[in-house]
């Protein structure tokens, strides 16, 4: 019985009147609608699985997040077994038992009177809906819902107000309102954004809307700032309304025990070179001291303007860069680029080209720079050609350049013994500056000299 086909018959007639109770009863199903299905009925045979459907619409009391569409569901009203076949392209016997708990199916569903399902291993959608009906198996809705139609068709359609809202926040909190536009049309989410010609002019009507800087106001939500009437920059209030901690030399120097020259050897370099290598000894803290740095010349402790990768998280995926650019299958920046963000970052480092950013490359010494991004290695050496020109790089059809208010520092042990690129290699792109351990400094001696001891007793509590 297993190869044979399953059938699905509507419990309704074309003019809306349930016949469930009549077929159960009477111990048969007759085709009451005007479907032409007189050949497919005929070849119906004892013996075969029937089941009796009603297939409708719903947009509530969904099992999952339909975010408000509609969703087809086919309730299965009584399951049972083919006694007789009239040939008459008609009616056939069944011996029905009812279903007497609701029982619904979402997703593959068939509004026609008749549905013949063939027992095919293969299709998943039709083995799933048999279990279901025949084996009181439960519907494995999240796997419909992943599948591309229905995820395609379930997912949220966004307003304006959230789209604003929500590329405001990758952006930073502010942006021109080109680039607000830019990435709205980037992310695509705005059901039938493309066919609406005029999706950009809404998009600045409904900043304009709730912002009270602006005279079209329409009162209720102040979501959005204006930075200056002449210009088209906005803002996301709720994130300018964060309070960052105050950063300075005097605290990084307090805080790393560093002699104040090295200090300004390390601006020094950082700023005329536009990248640089931090290398000490292991546990001298030199990432700590690289993001602390970069704090101190922002003059802030503000995390949106730093990107740090550490390469030894990231070792798999650089394997893996690695193997696809042997087979030819990459560019070779493309991992960094994409996958670490290092793209999306220059680029808000350009948006926002009156402030500084920093990329930390944590443990630069880890990975075979020259076989992953030796075309990004070559913009780290901008000193040499920025004053004149901007050097570009082909990415993704666009070009790609590092702006000149990012600044790059790696950060490599001494004692690193996964040295995979030798000093040399690595000082044709970078500058190299050492510092010692905290211990050698005079500061941190003189702090230990008059601090008083700790009695390990008083600290059990």
């Amino acid at each position: 019985m297993d190869n044979r086909p399953s059938w699905f018959v509507s419990a309704f007639s074309n003019n809306g009147n349930d016949r469930a109770s009549r077929f159960i009863n009477g111990g048969f199903w007759e085709n009451y609608c005007s479907d032409n299905y007189e050949y497919l009925i005929n070849t119906i045979k004892v013996g075969d699985r029937i089941a009796l459907k009603a297939t409708h619409n719903k947009t509530e009391n969904i099992p999952f997040n339909n975010n408000g569409k509609i969703v087809s569901v086919m309730e299965i009203k009584a399951i049972g077994m083919v006694t007789k076949n009239y040939y008459n392209g008609k009616k056939i016997g069944v011996k029905w038992k009812k279903v007497d708990d609701l029982k619904e199916w979402y997703f593959f569903t068939f509004i026609r009177s008749v549905w013949k399902i063939e027992a095919n291993p293969k299709n998943w959608m039709s083995k799933e809906l048999l279990e279901f009906t025949f084996n009181h198996k439960a519907q494995d809705i999240s796997r419909f819902k992943n599948e591309p139609y229905w995820k395609k068709r379930f997912r949220k359609d966004f307003s304006y107000v959230e789209e604003i809202i929500a590329v405001l926040r990758k952006l930073n909190g502010e942006a021109h309102l080109t680039y607000i536009q830019e990435e709205i049309r980037k992310r695509n989410k705005i059901k039938g954004l493309n066919q609406n010609p005029n999706w950009r002019a809404e998009v600045r009507f409904t900043l304009q809307k709730l912002s009270s800087d602006s005279k079209s106001f329409a009162g209720g939500e102040d979501l959005f700032f204006r930075k200056s009437f002449s210009g088209e920059v906005w803002g996301l209030r709720e994130i300018s309304k964060k309070k960052v901690e105050r950063y300075s030399k005097e605290k990084f120097l307090a805080e790393t025990f560093m002699e104040p020259a090295k200090y300004e050897e390390l601006v020094t370099v950082l700023k005329a070179e536009k990248s640089m290598i931090i290398k000490g000894a292991s546990g001298v803290g030199d990432r700590f001291i690289a993001k602390r740095l970069a704090y101190s010349l922002l003059q802030e402790k503000d995390e949106t303007k730093l990107l740090i990768l550490e390469l030894n998280h990231y070792q798999q995926g650089y394997d893996d860069a690695e193997k696809s650019i042997a087979d030819g299958n990459t560019l070779k920046s493309d991992f960094i680029l994409d996958e670490c963000g290092f793209f999306e970052f220059c680029e808000k480092a350009e948006r926002d080209n009156h402030r500084d950013y920093y990329f930390i490359i944590d443990k630069i010494n880890r990975i075979n720079l020259n076989r992953v991004m030796a075309d990004l290695l070559f913009l780290f050496k901008r000193n040499h050609y920025q004053k004149n020109s901007k050097k570009t790089i082909s990415h993704d059809h666009r070009n790609f350049f590092i702006p000149k208010n990012l600044y790059i520092v790696g950060i490599m042990e001494t004692g690193d013994q996964c040295l995979r690129l030798i000093d040399y290699n690595l000082k044709q792109y970078f500058t190299f500056v050492e510092i010692t351990p905290a211990f050698s400094s005079e500061k941190l001696n003189d702090v230990i000299k008059w601090s008083q001891p700790m009695n390990i007793l008083d600290t059990t509590n």
